[in-house]
């Protein structure tokens, strides 16, 4: 999972902008994993850094918090990554198919 992790953290937010820990919520929820802060925020980071995201600091009852949505470039390599993702899948399907027993 660790290395899909940007296109999971892309997907989350090409579905609504969330907050850091709404995000690490939602794949905590989904697939049973607790990322730490450490592993979390930086990937954040980089994949804002990257122009994939774009984050902005928003206050709520005196607190403020960083919202993440994803962007137009973000999009594109989400698109791509899933589909490099599932080309991928689909290569491994068929050559378990064709590999027999010894």
């Amino acid at each position: 999972m660790k290395n899909n992790l940007d296109l999971i953290i892309l997907r989350l937010l090409h579905a609504q902008p969330r907050w850091g820990y709404e995000v690490n919520t939602a794949i905590r929820d989904r697939f049973r994993v607790y990322l730490s802060a450490g592993t979390l925020y930086p990937l954040l980071h980089s994949l804002e850094e990257d122009g994939y995201i774009q984050g902005e600091w928003e206050s709520e009852k005196g607190r403020g918090r960083r919202i993440y949505r994803i962007t137009e470039s973000g999009i594109h390599f989400l698109e791509t990554g899933e589909k490099a993702t599932l080309d991928l899948a689909r290569i491994i399907q068929s050559q378990m198919k064709d590999s027999k027993p010894p």
